[in-house]
């Protein structure tokens, strides 16, 4: 009896652990720093469309960033039109105090942030979603990677 509770203790743990991750792509800037020039990206292929979606921003950065917090301009295409723009605002320091969030592992600093939630692709096939820094800086010290996550809901 004591070896059927122990398996379905280890069934239990293992299918609440399973992750929904259907693409994820980080790319990592030269000098932890993100040239205004510099678009970031990301091209993955949807081959479900009956099931939603979620997107999401991963930023990482130090404590040498010189500002509170970072705009980055997002858009998602297909191959002929931008299906969704947004400019997103990441509060990357609190306000008052200056103490950083996010998740820290050393001297870097990990966010990551909902862009869109239950999307439905209109079909099946080869997306683009592209980032930019909008903080108008030509280089933007401190920031030392920007990705994308989607889930499959």
């Amino acid at each position: 009896m004591r070896f059927i509770y122990i398996i379905s203790a280890i069934i239990l743990f293992t299918s609440a652990c399973t992750e929904d991750r259907y693409f994820e792509e980080n790319i990592d800037f030269t000098d932890r720093s993100w040239n205004m020039q510099d678009s970031v990206l990301f091209q993955f292929e949807i081959d479900s469309i009956e099931l939603p979606y979620r997107v999401k921003l991963n930023l990482r950065n130090t404590m040498d960033y010189p500002y509170r917090n970072i705009y980055v301009q997002y858009y998602l295409k297909d191959s002929s039109e931008i299906l969704n723009e947004n400019l997103q605002n990441i509060k990357l320091f609190e306000a008052k105090t200056g103490k950083p969030f996010g998740d820290r592992q050393s001297e870097i600093y990990s966010h990551q942030l909902l862009i869109q939630d239950s999307v439905y692709f209109p079909k099946k096939g080869k997306y683009t979603i592209q980032l930019e820094q909008y903080m108008r800086e030509k280089e933007l010290e401190g920031i030392v990677s920007a990705g994308i996550k989607i889930e499959q809901l």
